[in-house]
């Protein structure tokens, strides 16, 4: 493994125990990304910089208190790393248009991280929403 390759996927091991660290992950989560992030794949209301990264990651940790991301392969080349992976939860609050169910999940996604300096700057994300719906009970 050469050295640069390294580097990156312990920055990304660190941002998912930290995304599914409750105790931790508010004050340190967003530290991960640079003040110039963009991202894409998120909903279109919310701005596609830093700010609206947040306000989405702390709506998720509003509905989903214990969400957890679980990473099975994560590939990297040059500074991107893409990553496949899992998201597990319990559905305590609301999320978009869905009241909370109480309902347990467990959804794939994956998500291309661009790095500069060991911090995101660039993030797109595909995360399969339509089996999220059919697994807390609504239908399309």
């Amino acid at each position: 493994m050469s050295s640069s390759v390294k580097p990156l996927k312990e920055v990304v091991r660190q941002l998912a125990e930290t995304f599914n660290d409750p105790q931790i992950r508010e004050l340190s989560y967003f530290d991960f990304y640079d003040d110039s992030l963009i991202i894409y794949g998120f909903p279109p209301n919310l701005p596609a910089n830093k700010e609206g990264f947040k306000q989405f990651i702390y709506l998720l940790w509003k509905a989903f208190p214990d969400i957890r991301i679980i990473f099975e392969d994560t590939i990297i080349e040059g500074n991107k790393v893409a990553g496949r992976y899992y998201l597990t939860g319990t559905h305590k609050g609301e999320f978009v248009d869905l009241k909370p169910t109480d309902k347990q999940f467990r959804v794939n996604g994956m998500t291309v991280f661009s790095f500069r300096d060991a911090k995101v700057i660039e993030r797109w994300n595909l995360v399969d929403m339509i089996s999220l719906r059919e697994q807390l009970g609504f239908q399309s």
